[in-house]
């Protein structure tokens, strides 16, 4: 057979027609002359126009339509018979046993067969769902087509293309018997079949070796763990024990893994426990004499429970040990507003309002999301302050019990309760006298704590814990949250009383998300800092990472920074050097920022939006008409508005929240409240 010998395929669609025409221009397009056709694309169909040596069908479903008169009933034909793309496999033999995915194509009767002809290559590991458009009850995350992707639902969260089903290795050699094309040919096409499949196999095994490497080191990092942990599937079989807790449960022998749990642990009420318990509960269990406090926690998506074992006698031991760190951290302001890097609009804003409010004597709330440096700023105004020679001290309310945080905070006589030193302790409150103390999550604190702390903001003193005496005290207050106080406020979980004490001044940090342009300057500090001058990163590697959200902020930056020096090799920082999705912290957003959804549903759902509304439309006309705006004005309006009574402290509670949003600013002095561009587009958009 030579070059002029003539071979026609014919497709059903387009996107069919190109991929098996590559197919057989690949195989043998170096020996015969490929036609192809795609029957969705032809405008003559004419009869006997298709006109070859051999003529190659995609599908016996085309043999049955009327339009397949365009083949010259002389020319021999082959049905081809079709098999999944083997370059795809590995993407399906990966997904874990039990996976739910759709099977998503445009014709049902395709969907079928690429279900059956899945199955019968063994890949029957997962439930397939055929999916043609309708509506699926199922909560599925994972789809695969072939290669019908605009089909693909919105709700999937990962797409597997297998693309067009390719002709079968029988099909390729009744081809060839057929064009009577030399024996080499098949001979060749038998190896290059075996080089994929073998080229397959080593990809899988590089996978399952990853896979292996990782599971080492999430031992390892178990093991390295304090806390004893213990994890059990929805049959009560044991899929994590680590090492402390054979000490920590004195429990012999090492192989429990894969066990039954009621195997494992014979204490009936600690089985109850974890069997039974709430979603997330606590409770004191005592083996060999030790008590043990057990958290229990379960994932419903995994249904998997998690139980954490920690030893209080120990960790107490470790609280007392915080406490006295807690002491020493602070004395100091470690930092300056130049410390802060960065030089985008948004971190100059917030440095610029925080080098003025620093200025002032009055209490400051900062603001932002977890890692985004409130410490920092805190630390930075403390020594702009005119009592930048006083001390500073720091606390965090997420790290300490309530009987700790009074303690530490007030101070207490001697014999206020057991284990108390003798002659009493100074409390933080009394140590920075004369200087700042940094209140960091505060709204962690509880009401009773909340209603003290509001006695030394009011009064300017406190009094100790099992004392009488009251103690005069000079300082400044710097508070900091992550979350939305106001809504705490709604909920009776934050007194508004003191809301408004510390939150006299007022700074808000922006995320790292917000102010990506200063990755750049940020990526080089740590780079110089963890890894020396000579350490270089690829343009690529920075570009890639503005990509990310970066819930973690300027703390998830710097671990990111910290791994990628410890993966790289030649001290170059590479793309493949970056950590994979699993690293990085997803869907965790600060709560009192909601730019990311749409506030007016919200409050439309909630039936607040008329009021918010209209507050925003009162300022917005005052402001037109150069006239300031006050509470007591905005009630009277509102009220009328709505026919029923709308107190000032209402208002002042829906101001703070529009401002929270960032839907308006409120000033002092003669610029009074104005409504931002924000709020604007939220007025704009609710037609009010």
């Amino acid at each position: 057979m030579n070059k002029n010998a003539r071979v026609a395929l014919v497709t059903g669609t387009e996107r069919t027609r190109k991929f098996l025409f590559q197919q057989l221009e690949e195989i043998i397009g170096d020996l015969v002359q490929v036609d192809s056709y795609a029957l969705d694309e032809m405008e003559d169909k004419s009869p006997g126009q298709v006109k070859a040596d051999l003529v190659v069908v995609s599908s016996k479903v085309l043999l049955e339509e009327d339009g397949f008169k365009v083949v010259s009933p002389e020319a021999p034909l082959i049905v081809a018979r079709r098999i999944i793309n083997y370059n795809f496999i590995d993407q399906i033999l990966t997904l874990p046993e039990g996976t739910k995915a759709l099977l998503v194509n445009d014709v049902r009767r395709a969907v079928f067969q690429s279900i059956n002809s899945l199955k019968k290559l063994g890949l029957d590991h997962i439930e397939y769902i055929p999916y043609l458009g309708e509506e699926i009850d199922e909560d599925v995350k994972v789809a695969i087509t072939p290669g019908e992707v605009e089909f693909v639902p919105e709700f999937v969260e990962k797409v597997i293309n297998i693309g067009p089903r390719l002709i079968d290795l029988t099909t390729i050699f009744e081809i060839i018997k057929q064009l009577n094309l030399p024996q080499e040919k098949a001979e060749h096409l038998s190896e290059k079949y075996l080089k994929k499949i073998i080229q397959l196999s080593q990809k899988l095994a590089l996978s399952s070796q990853r896979a292996v490497d990782l599971n080492h080191h999430l031992r390892r990092v178990l093991d390295g763990v304090k806390e004893g942990i213990l994890a059990v599937d929805n049959k009560g079989i044991v899929s994590v024990f680590n090492e402390n807790l054979f000490a920590l449960l004195k429990i012999p022998g090492k192989k429990v893994v894969n066990r039954k749990v009621d195997d494992v642990i014979k204490d009936k009420k600690l089985l109850y426990f974890i069997r039974n318990g709430e979603d997330t509960a606590q409770e004191l269990f005592t083996f060999g004499g030790e008590e043990l406090l057990v958290t229990r926690f379960f994932f419903q998506a995994e249904s998997t429970v998690v139980c954490t074992f920690k030893n209080v006698k120990e960790d107490w031991q470790v609280e007392k040990q915080l406490r006295q760190e807690l002491v020493k951290k602070g004395y100091v302001g470690k930092y300056c507003l130049d410390d802060i890097l960065g030089s985008s609009p948004e971190i100059e804003r917030a440095k610029n309002i925080a080098e003025k409010i620093a200025k002032t004597d009055l209490s400051i709330l900062i603001e932002g999301e977890s890692g985004t440096g409130k410490e920092l700023f805190a630390s930075a105004m403390h020594n702009l302050s005119p009592r930048r020679k006083g001390p500073f001290l720091a606390v965090n309310f997420s790290s300490l019990s309530e009987d700790l945080v009074e303690s530490e905070l007030f101070g207490y006589d001697e014999g206020a309760f057991t284990g108390a030193a003798k002659g009493g302790k100074e409390g933080l409150f009394e140590q920075a006298e004369g200087g700042t103390i940094f209140l960091d999550e505060i709204g962690d604190i509880s009401l009773k704590i909340q209603a003290r702390l509001l006695r030394v903001l009011e009064e300017k003193e406190i009094m100790r814990v099992g004392g009488n005496k009251i103690i005069p005290v000079n300082v400044r207050v710097i508070a900091a949250t992550n979350k939305d106080l106001t809504e705490l406020i709604e909920k009776g979980q934050f007194r508004e009383d003191l809301y408004h004490r510390i939150k006299v001044m007022f700074l808000h940090i922006p995320p790292l998300r917000q102010r990506v342009r200063d990755l750049d300057e940020l990526v080089n500090y740590f780079l110089k800092v963890e890894g020396g001058p000579d350490l270089s990163i690829h343009p690529e590697v920075i570009k890639k990472l503005k990509e990310f959200n970066w819930y973690g902020n300027i703390r998830e930056l710097k671990n990111t920074i910290s791994y990628m020096l410890a993966v790289c090799e030649d001290k170059t920082i590479r793309f493949e050097d970056i950590p994979d999705d699993l690293f990085f912290e997803k869907g965790k957003e600060f709560e009192g920022e909601k730019k990311d959804k749409n506030i007016i549903e919200e409050w439309i759902a909630t039936g607040e939006w008329e009021i918010y509304g209209n507050i925003l439309r009162m300022i917005s006309e005052k402001i037109r008409n150069g006239e300031r705006i006050g509470r007591k004005i905005i009630a009277e309006e509102v009220s009328r508005k709505l026919d029923r009574e709308f107190t000032e402290q209402q208002v002042r509670l829906r101001l703070n929240k529009l401002e929270s949003q960032g839907l308006i600013i409120k000033k002092r002095g003669r610029g009074g409240t104005t409504i931002t561009p924000l709020g604007k587009k939220m007025l704009d958009k609710s037609k009010l």
